[in-house]
């Protein structure tokens, strides 16, 4: 597999959680970090749907009750999101966009 590397700056705490965390799974921090990244990707990627689920949702919903309670289909399409784990970190953003 073809690496590369990077260099990333990181307060003297935050460079000694990384170390201990990467100890603790018995792997490297270039290691650890790179899955860490992964993971956090991922989830930006799920998020990302999510709101754009929620968004078709509310679209659908207004389309076909003529936009009155709109409060409501939000709140309802992203509990519907949260629960199928396709709504995270992105709650806070999709609350702030209506």
């Amino acid at each position: 597999m073809t690496v590369r590397k990077l260099s990333i700056s990181v307060p003297p705490e935050v460079e000694e959680l990384i170390k201990a965390a990467a100890e603790a799974q018995g792997t490297s921090v270039s290691a650890w970090l790179a899955d860490a990244a992964v993971a956090r990707a991922r989830q930006a990627a799920r998020d990302a749907q999510g709101v754009a689920a929620a968004e078709a949702l509310l679209a659908e919903a207004v389309a076909e009750h003529g936009g009155q309670d709109v409060v409501a289909y939000r709140s309802e399409a992203r509990d519907l999101l949260r629960r199928n784990g396709l709504l995270g970190d992105a709650v806070d953003d999709f609350r702030s966009a209506g």
